[in-house]
């Protein structure tokens, strides 16, 4: 019943005013209000968990575990007490995501080798920390449902805008985690510890997750499901692209 009334207001015309889409904030207590507060919230305490941890001398994948299970600690807490069945389908989409993903992240480890992970230490997925996947989904959650809050309220402008959030925030943990232990980057060119390819990669993927975030808003499980797994394979389109462009190696 919520995703059909959804869908509906979704295929208004682009002139409906904000007030008749139950997908943003019309009052401040209705579902789409805390369900965009609380996404923003996970954003704030990641930025502030990773500036901390900063300063723990003994941070390595337990750490990076331990905040990924908070996250979807709290994002389950929501779903469960909202039944917030499409905040439940951004979490499918991310874990989709996350897990497709995991053949950008090898790509970057055994073709480029740009990227190593043997400084976190612990399980190993393919060629990623086992949580990555986790720590994926809750990037995809955060900047998909921001990123279509900011399409539907300015447009092209807004779609353009969480693109520059995106090479601003994701490339802000890239920076931070080799300082917490968690991963680094070399044989590239780079912003302080963070790729040039990164910080292109990760503003297209903003911009993609913002795009199909749109379908799951519209669809079923699974609807979302098949466009996480678009969107892991576009995750390794962006990288590859940006990698491409910013240091000159060809896409095979």
């Amino acid at each position: 019943m919520i995703s059909s009334v959804i869908e509906a207001q979704l295929r208004q015309p682009a002139g409906v005013s904000v007030m008749d889409n139950p997908v943003l904030p019309n009052t401040a207590g209705s579902l789409a209000h805390r369900r965009l507060f609380l996404i923003i919230a996970t954003i704030v305490f990641n930025i502030v968990a990773v500036g901390l941890l900063t300063f723990v001398s003994w941070s390595d994948w337990k750490t990076g575990v331990a905040l990924n299970f908070i996250d979807n600690a709290i994002l389950l807490w929501f779903v469960v007490t909202h039944r917030d069945r499409l905040l439940a389908r951004f979490m499918l989409f991310g874990l989709a995501v996350g897990f497709t993903e995991l053949a950008a992240d090898a790509w970057l480890v055994d073709y480029t080798k740009t990227l190593d992970y043997s400084i976190g230490g612990g399980p190993i997925l393919w060629r990623s920390p086992f949580w990555m996947p986790f720590a994926w989904e809750i990037v995809a959650v955060q900047f998909g449902y921001i990123g279509l809050w900011l399409w539907q309220h300015f447009g092209g402008r807004g779609l353009a805008g969480v693109g520059l959030l995106g090479a601003v925030n994701i490339p802000y943990y890239e920076e931070m985690a080799r300082h917490i232990n968690w991963w680094q980057y070399a044989n590239c060119r780079m912003l302080s510890d963070t790729p040039y390819y990164i910080i292109l990669g990760e503003f297209g993927i903003a911009i993609l997750l913002t795009i199909l975030a749109k379908r799951i808003v519209q669809g079923t499980w699974t609807t979302a499901l098949f466009v996480g797994t678009v969107g892991g394979l576009g995750i390794f389109a962006c990288y590859a692209t940006a990698y491409a462009i910013t240091d000159g190696n060809p896409l095979s």
